[in-house]
């Protein structure tokens, strides 16, 4: 169900870029380092990758809200994994949903 969703959203924003004319220039590509910050433009998003020690201590690119967490989620995404985490403080978080990639990761487009 909630990757019908990811489809159906995947989907409305083909059809809008399609439907406006506009193809937008592929952005140059980044490689990040852990420790490494990024915000999102037109959003009030922050993003950091970091190894995560709850996690396995993985990779992960950590994105969340700006401000204060606690009642807020985040997302975090590895090469194999999604995990969504709904903060209880500035400091502790429950994961709420969990994914794991199977066979090659496709792209939105």
């Amino acid at each position: 169900m909630r990757w019908a969703l990811v489809l159906s959203l995947c989907a409305a924003a083909a059809s809008a870029t399609a439907a406006s004319g506009v193809i937008a220039a592929s952005p140059p590509t980044l490689q990040l380092e852990v420790g490494d910050r990024f915000r999102v433009a037109g959003a009030n998003v922050g993003c950091r990758v970091a190894r995560i020690p709850e996690l396995g201590g993985r990779t992960f690119v950590d994105c969340r809200r700006a401000g204060p967490l606690a009642g807020t989620y985040g997302a975090m995404l590895s090469e194999r994994d999604a995990v969504i985490v709904r903060f209880r403080s500035g400091q502790s978080a429950k994961i709420v949903f969990q994914a794991v990639h199977k066979g090659s990761a496709k792209q939105c487009r």
